[in-house]
């Protein structure tokens, strides 16, 4: 509490003397991306921990949190201003911690886990190419960067000594959360804005990643476990874009936190007691 407070204190400072909000410049616009961020985290941990991961994790955090100073820099990259210079600053020391943590990754492992990342690269460039333009949360740019970070799970699992297989397998499993997710939250926001929104898309995605799952449980790579949640998260899909008008858009994004627990808590126990 200490820490947020100094926090606070510093921001109304900075904002008093320069005019600048250090929040705006330092940390991300999408609240929902940590829960995005840090389901993969903590299934990797969970089922894998170790030093490599454990450094890989930290890794990723500076790398997200450098996307916020980035975009803000690639957009004013033809002028410069107070609030330049400043993102200049978060952002060689997010990329500083990112670039020493994943060193250090890199030397307490086998090196197993570049693999999912080299996958995963295209795609994350994809989502700062995205940036670059300000079309930061266009469907494509959201799916592409989802699809990426979930690449998280199988690093860490991979750092930890896991086979090529089952840490693939966790991928395919935060994919099948995180893609419908996104799509969920689309049509949720888009119709409490007024704007047409087809629960089809979504509902269809929540389809496929019950089989994508149940693929995946016929290869004895997942928990049955986890075909209860997916099933779950299919209802709350349909359950939840017919009750919209009691909803508001934090409420649907804490719900979304609660339900990415629930998933990383699916695949955790299920692999824990044979479920």
């Amino acid at each position: 509490m200490v820490v947020n407070q100094e926090v606070l204190t510093v921001d109304r400072v900075t904002h008093a003397r320069t005019g600048l909000r250090i929040k705006t410049i330092a940390l991300p616009a999408e609240h929902g991306g940590w829960g995005l961020l840090f389901e993969p985290i903590a299934l990797g941990l969970l089922l894998a921990p170790s030093v490599a991961g454990l450094y890989l994790a930290l890794s990723f955090v500076g790398f997200f949190l450098a996307r916020q100073p980035l975009t803000l820099l690639m957009l004013n990259r033809r002028r410069s201003s107070p609030r330049t210079a400043l993102a200049r600053r978060f952002l060689a020391v997010y990329v500083g911690i990112a670039t020493a943590s994943f060193l250090a990754a890199f030397i307490f492992s086998h090196h197993a886990f570049i693999l999912p990342l080299v996958i995963a690269a295209p795609l994350a460039f994809v989502q700062l190419a995205h940036d670059s333009a300000g079309r930061r949360r266009v469907l494509v740019s959201e799916v592409a960067g989802v699809i990426a970070i979930s690449s998280l799970a199988t690093a860490i699992a991979l750092a930890g000594g896991w086979s090529y297989p089952a840490a693939f397998a966790l991928w395919a499993i935060m994919i099948a959360r995180s893609v419908p997710a996104i799509l969920y939250v689309r049509a949720c926001l888009a119709r409490l804005h007024s704007r047409s929104a087809s629960p089809l898309l979504m509902l269809i995605a929540h389809v496929l990643a019950v089989l994508i799952v149940g693929l995946l449980i016929r290869a004895q790579l997942a928990p049955r476990l986890v075909l209860a949640v997916m099933i779950i998260l299919i209802a709350r899909a349909g359950i939840g874009f017919a009750r919209l008008q009691r909803a508001t858009a934090k409420q649907i994004g804490f719900s979304e936190i609660g339900f990415g627990i629930l998933t990383v808590l699916g695949v955790v126990l299920g692999r824990a007691f044979g479920l």
